[in-house]
């Protein structure tokens, strides 16, 4: 993906958005929001393989992932509130001014999906449909290894509080995440509602209010967001019109099998199963 313009974030941070031209006037443009310490450069054969297909692809570095920064410190603490109001509101602007006129698409892969839920229940949104890739709810029953996912995300709130930070990028998940997002994000996984912190208002966003067509895909060989994981995020939109939809490597089609993250990197006959869910949500939304 291409540099397209960079962003100042509140207090002194940046980041930048890429983006991968494709189609015209009359095709859609997905904005790409990616997983917990995974940079958006991660996801370049994918955003490509939309572009062939005619959907526009821009995506933004979450603050301290990828080239944002600072990195998440004691001092550099957010939560899913600032990604949602200052990050993806951004990268929603930004789209608007380069694709005028173009249907626009959030597309969260994992923790993304999440924070896409959040700014669509909590803003006036022109955003016209949603698709979910892997994308679930850590609340700890709905995995196999119940106790042990609850011990391993409360383990993580808990080091995060202390350290001042997560350090992911030492200790092999999520990269480096600021406490505040860790804390909501163990309460996430130990009671199951994905309360947001915006100052004295701490309270799970009115997702009901969502009203768009929505894709939510789970993937094989996905112990990250196993099936019951999605649905329980999923379960969340009451208001949407939710499309499941399991996917696996075709037969016959060369690459690795799907997993949590391969399909970002090798994602053959997929990418077209997207943009054509895409343009059938966006003409009806």
């Amino acid at each position: 993906m291409d540099h397209v313009t960079d962003l100042e974030l509140p207090g002194g941070g940046r980041t930048s958005v890429v983006g991968a031209d494709g189609g015209g006037a009359d095709d859609p443009v997905v904005i790409l929001l990616p997983a917990l310490g995974v940079a958006t450069g991660y996801y370049g054969p994918f955003a490509a393989a939309l572009a062939v297909e005619g959907v526009a692809v821009l995506a933004t570095d979450f603050p301290g992932q990828g080239t944002s920064r600072p990195l998440a410190s004691r001092r550099n603490d957010f939560g899913y509130a600032a990604l949602s109001d200052h990050v993806v509101a951004a990268t929603v602007a930004v789209a608007r001014e380069r694709h005028a006129g173009r249907s626009l698409v959030l597309l969260g892969h994992s923790f993304g999906g999440q924070v896409a839920m959040v700014h669509l229940a909590s803003h006036d949104s022109p955003v016209q449909a949603l698709v979910l890739i892997g994308s679930g709810s850590p609340y700890w029953r709905g995995y196999d290894r119940r106790r042990t996912l609850l011990a391993q995300t409360q383990f993580i709130g808990a080091v995060a509080a202390l350290r001042g930070h997560w350090p992911g990028d030492r200790m092999g998940f999520g990269g480096r995440q600021p406490r505040q997002l860790m804390r909501e994000w163990a309460r996430f996984a130990r009671r199951g509602g994905l309360v947001v912190e915006r100052g004295d208002d701490v309270a799970e966003p009115d997702f009901a209010r969502i009203e768009l067509p929505v894709l939510a895909i789970t993937l094989d060989n996905d112990p990250l967001a196993p099936q019951a994981s999605v649905d329980n995020l999923a379960d969340k939109l009451t208001g949407s019109r939710v499309e499941h939809r399991f996917v696996t490597r075709p037969d016959g089609e060369d690459g690795p099998a799907f997993d949590h993250f391969v399909w970002a990197r090798h994602p053959g006959a997929f990418a077209g199963e997207v943009a054509a869910w895409l343009r059938r949500a966006t003409r009806v939304a």
